[in-house]
């Protein structure tokens, strides 16, 4: 995910860990040949994404590399953990920093593995839409001051002020890792469709059109009926960014077509049916159904935002929770909104500028 909202993405979390390591992992078996490395408790920051690892013949095909260099030696670590063999291909999702800027570890370890993504992905990531990573580490240790005082605000609501306290426990973490970040883009790029054929286990990583960003890639595993979603479903509150509402549903459709028995999205828990990504569509179909037409009246997008009603959207997603009320406006609505309006007045969405 790319920098704007990124202070706020490190807090998308419970009060749940106690632990002031940000970028620990663990291993859940999906199958006897691919497993999921996820965070211990997927909602708690640094919120950094999913690594799917799938065990073919002769090596690993591992699906995002974590978010940081500390990230990508945890996943690295873990993965050893379980296999001797070496990894052969990492493939990103798409250019956001959480799924990628782990890589570097992958390559420490297995120098000649290939890096796989869409061309418009790599293109991102030789681009603006990086930029951020430069000045990462301190902008998060300038935050780790704002999250003091709300933390320590005894007019918020406790569940806000834990959100911000989750923060601070592994904050000094966060600010090591995101610091003397760097990209490491594809060496091979495909526009339609990318095989990676096996005797045990084939892969079949796709683009089906622009959702979460202009370059989302989907890895389908058939013999093991796993499929790999990245950001275009994120759980449990989605992540909007400069996303392109229409064409996400038609996506999100797409992969309701898969017969998969495990649903991995690109952050939260692995998923055996299709519910949320239902709820996902319904919430961008709600939105656009309301901001399409005011926007086309020539609507500004804060006299929008005032014009519309999401009271079910937020329920659907945070219930009654005010921190995590906070961060769907933060990580979803206050995106999808812009750019719903920008959709219907026929405006550009630009990579990297959510």
């Amino acid at each position: 995910m790319q920098r704007m909202l990124g202070l706020l993405l490190v807090c998308f979390c419970t009060a749940a860990n106690a632990g002031t390591d940000g970028f620990a992992r663990v291993t859940e078996t999906l199958t006897p040949r691919v497993h999921a490395v996820i965070r211990p408790v997927a909602i708690n920051a640094p919120y950094e994404g999913n690594s799917i690892v799938i065990e073919q013949s002769d090596g690993l095909v591992v699906v995002d590399a974590g978010g940081a260099p500390p990230a990508g030696e945890a996943i690295v670590r873990q993965i050893k953990s379980f296999s001797a063999k070496p990894v052969k291909y990492l493939v990103y999702t798409h250019y956001h920093g959480d799924h990628n800027l782990g890589a570097g570890a992958f390559l420490k370890a297995w120098p000649d593995v290939v890096i796989v993504s869409t061309a418009a992905t790599k293109a991102s990531m030789t681009g603006k839409p990086m930029d951020y990573i430069k000045t990462y580490g301190k902008d998060y240790a300038g935050e780790l001051a704002y999250a003091k005082t709300q933390a320590a605000d005894t007019k918020l609501a406790p569940e806000i002020r834990a959100g911000w306290q989750q923060f601070l426990d592994v904050g000094d973490s966060i600010v090591a890792g995101y610091s003397d970040l760097k990209a490491y883009p594809a060496t091979r790029t495909f526009t339609d469709r990318f095989d990676i054929p096996d005797r045990e286990t084939p892969v079949q990583v796709m683009f089906l059109g622009r959702a979460n960003t202009d370059g989302d890639a989907v890895i389908w595993v058939p013999s093991e009926r796993v499929l790999c979603s990245g950001d275009i479903v994120v759980s449990p509150i989605p992540y909007a960014a400069a996303s392109y509402p229409a064409e996400w549903i038609g996506v999100l459709k797409k992969l309701k077509g898969f017969d998969f028995a495990w649903l991995v999205p690109g952050h939260g828990e692995p998923m055996r049916d299709r519910a949320y990504v239902d709820k996902v569509i319904a919430a961008l179909e709600d939105v656009r159904a309301q901001v399409g037409p005011l926007a086309a009246k020539g609507l500004p997008t804060a006299d929008i935002a005032k014009q519309t009603n999401f009271e079910t959207l937020k329920s659907d997603f945070a219930g009654n929770d005010p921190w995590k009320q906070f961060l769907l406006n933060a990580f979803f609505l206050d995106s999808i909104v812009k750019n719903a309006a920008a959709e219907a007045r026929g405006e550009p969405i630009v990579q990297g500028t959510s």
